[in-house]
């Protein structure tokens, strides 16, 4: 595995997923959402995650989100690059 030069660290890259689930139910989840941008680390695309929950389910609404018991699921895939 090649490493990015100085750093001793894999050069990995990590896509971003995330599902908008309602917890009613088991496994009930809308399509996943990809997201393009490309993260250096886990900890990034981590972070970008929870930023995006966050403004996923505020645009969604308090009530919507209450009712439906709406929340997220994430996945930081990785993807080894050259």
């Amino acid at each position: 595995m090649e490493t990015v030069p100085g750093t001793g660290e894999s050069m990995t890259k990590f896509t971003l997923i995330i599902w908008v689930c309602s917890f009613l139910a088991p496994d009930l989840c809308m399509k996943p959402i990809v997201y393009p941008t490309m993260y250096n680390s886990w900890y990034e695309c981590s972070r970008a995650a929870h930023r995006e929950s966050t403004r996923i389910l505020s645009k969604l609404g308090y009530k919507y989100v209450n009712k439906n018991k709406i929340g997220t699921r994430y996945n930081c895939k990785p993807d080894k690059t050259i």
